[in-house]
């Protein structure tokens, strides 16, 4: 479990979440702007792909918070283990 890059790992998911995070946002304000206009109704998951980039922001950013915990968590105890061979 100790081999396994979490920062590398963390920061994929970081990168992932920014940019899923964005595009729901911006579809969702793009797609009201059109709803306006028409005089009609937008919501977040009127769309499959929509519902997809939901998804995907929501899988991401909890992968981001689980790679995180575990950076910190395997960085504590390589702190630990330095500090009893000393």
């Amino acid at each position: 479990m100790k081999k396994i890059p979490w920062g590398i790992m963390a920061g994929a998911c970081a990168i992932a979440a920014f940019f899923t995070v964005v595009a729901t946002i911006a579809l969702y304000v793009i797609f009201g702007g059109i709803a306006a206009m028409t005089n009609a109704t937008a919501s977040l998951f009127d769309e499959w792909y929509q519902v997809l980039l939901f998804v995907a922001a929501v899988i991401s950013v909890l992968g981001l918070i689980g790679t995180t915990v575990m950076y910190f968590v395997t960085a504590k105890s390589k702190k630990e283990k330095g500090e009893k061979e000393a």
